[in-house]
């Protein structure tokens, strides 16, 4: 079987691609890592920029029956809406809120220009953010438009992650023990992209941009309720704690960690 989550940036993709894997695991199904020729030997995941039918159709060819779960932030290239509305393969998607990722966004930003590395490091304001949230939410609307793709938002993956954990296995078609893959990452350390952590972090931007992004993305909040109970109670939860976001180093220690499944 086929899994694949896509995810806008920021959006606690990796963490949802990570819970994925772990509830075939869990239910006794040993998911493929591809190493060669499609992805690096010391790969921590199966990311792919672009995901269209015949990289699926070599994927299915190269595991030749076994389970296998792919990530990736691009759009829904060729057949793929049609094979997961058709059910040959299974896909979710993850959203987060605009706001809340433009913030993520600088986070890398920061990181990146400090550590001299390319990725993120052009985004040093706000509006620097929202030419690729344009973009990256035209991917999200062609991959929720397709049937069968199980949405998620952000506070759902990282405040109600065992309701999302019940989603995933009945979706594949599973039971599995929900305390024991959420056990397998009561250590943040081990959460692939784990940056702040903050919840309902949208209050750290300013009035005035704010407005810009509830009127730019007008449909997308009519559509979606990001703010979720829980996720409202862990920001209640963390109003007194000084929040610092992820480095560069703890970055590197993570996906070693992933790496090494320790």
């Amino acid at each position: 079987m086929i899994y694949i989550c896509y995810g806008i940036t920021k959006s606690a993709s990796t963490f949802l691609y990570q819970l994925t894997e772990e509830v075939f695991r869990a239910a006794g199904r040993p998911v493929a890592r591809l190493g060669k020729p499609f992805r690096k030997l010391d790969s921590v995941e199966n990311y792919f920029n672009f995901i269209d039918h015949e990289l699926l159709g070599e994927i299915e060819r190269h595991i030749d029956g076994a389970d296998v779960v792919l990530k990736t932030h691009g759009p829904p290239r060729g057949d793929v809406a049609a094979l997961v509305t058709a059910g040959r393969v299974l896909a979710s998607a993850s959203i987060r809120d605009p706001r809340e990722i433009a913030l993520s966004m600088l986070d890398h930003g920061t990181r990146s220009r400090r550590w001299r590395n390319k990725p993120f490091s052009e985004f040093v304001t706000v509006a620097d953010t929202l030419n690729s949230l344009d973009i990256q939410l035209g991917c999200f609307r062609e991959w929720a438009a397709a049937e069968k793709v199980a949405i998620f938002n952000y506070n759902e993956v990282c405040y109600d992650s065992g309701a999302v954990v019940r989603a995933i296995a009945s979706q594949i078609g599973v039971s599995v023990d929900v305390d024991g893959v959420l056990g397998k990452f009561r250590d943040k350390g081990v959460i692939g992209q784990f940056s702040k952590g903050k919840a309902l972090r949208y209050s750290e931007m300013s009035e005035a941009d704010q407005a810009t992004f509830l009127e730019r993305y007008a449909e997308l909040y009519a559509a979606h309720v990001f703010d979720t109970e829980n996720a409202r109670r862990v920001a209640a939860e963390q109003s007194s704690l000084e929040m610092r976001a992820s480095g560069e180093l703890a970055q590197h220690i993570t996906n070693l960690r992933r790496r090494l499944r320790i």
